[in-house]
């Protein structure tokens, strides 16, 4: 599914990351300005917005982010600034971490990505966490809710 926010006409990357370190600069931080930004730009343009951010400043604009909010709106934030597959590959890991399973999140995930989406999920999953995702769901679920994930895992379902 295609996402619901357009691409911002007359863009330039590098503006806008100029006032998204402003914002965040000095005391305090302009919360309605990282709002208005990451709510009006396609993901596309807000991962453009990302890398401008790093060549301009050298610091990584979640890193800057995560110092600067915090609470719903900082996992907002950073939801939004990190490119989707990696971001559904951090929240399994979230998902699968720690006492208990969060089997809504990975239902929500796993059963509603394509296959090319759950292969590319697994890589960045491996690269993130040094172990597999189809290991890390085996050892955290059991019974038939395991094989589901096991199954989905795969990547092997046909496609409409």
């Amino acid at each position: 599914m295609p996402g619901t926010v357009a691409p911002a006409c007359d863009f330039d990357a590098g503006a806008v990351a100029e006032t998204l370190r402003n914002s965040m600069k000095g005391f305090g931080t302009d919360e309605h300005i990282i709002l208005d930004i990451l709510g009006n730009h396609s993901c596309e343009q807000r991962l453009e917005i990302a890398e401008a951010f790093k060549v301009a400043y050298g610091k990584d604009l979640i890193d800057d982010l995560k110092d600067e909010l915090g609470g719903n709106f900082e996992d907002l934030c950073v939801a939004l600034i990190a490119a989707p597959r990696l971001y559904d590959a951090r929240e399994l890991k979230k998902a699968v971490d720690g006492a208990g399973t969060d089997e809504s999140a990975l239902v929500e995930i796993m059963a509603t990505r394509t296959n090319d989406e759950i292969n590319e999920i697994k890589e960045l999953y491996k690269q993130e966490n040094e172990v597999e995702l189809e290991e890390d769901l085996q050892n955290d679920t059991s019974g038939y809710f395991r094989r589901l994930m096991v199954s989905l895992c795969a990547g092997g379902r046909e496609n409409d």
